[in-house]
């Protein structure tokens, strides 16, 4: 992958996160029609349209697993880096930015910090999300 696909991966992955994670808690519902779902060989004719939309999701099931895992890792990440500044603010940026889906004003009003700033942590913040999923080979 280029920077440029690292960058919009991780922006992705940022925007996408709480569908991300629902998908996620809906393809691990056991017994879903009766079928297994969880073998990555399942063979159909497609002709049920929840079966084409579930297989779908199993397919992209690795690559939203690896999306969900960088917004946590980068979340534990900034809870010991404010526990060791004796803050909350990026922590609490990152929820009300991208967990509560708030604008970056509406977020940067919540944390108590100015637009600039929350412009600048933004940019810190995919940086930092980057060089985790580097660390723990979550690109795909």
């Amino acid at each position: 992958m280029t920077i440029e696909e690292k960058r919009e991966y991780i922006k992705r992955a940022f925007r996408d996160y709480v569908n991300n994670k629902r998908r996620l808690e809906m393809l691990n519902i056991p017994g879903l029609g009766g079928v297994d779902y969880s073998r990555p060989s399942v063979v159909s004719d497609h002709s049920n349209g929840t079966e084409k939309t579930v297989l779908r999701y199993i397919d992209k099931k690795d690559i939203l697993e690896k999306q969900v895992e960088i917004i946590k890792k980068t979340i534990e990440h900034y809870k010991i880096e404010d526990r060791k500044n004796g803050n909350g603010g990026k922590v609490q940026y990152i929820v009300n930015r991208w967990i509560r889906l708030g604008g970056y004003r509406y977020s940067a009003y919540k944390s108590n910090i100015s637009n600039r700033t929350a412009l600048y942590w933004t940019h810190e913040i995919f940086y930092t999300a980057e060089i985790i999923a580097e660390e723990y080979k979550l690109f795909p």
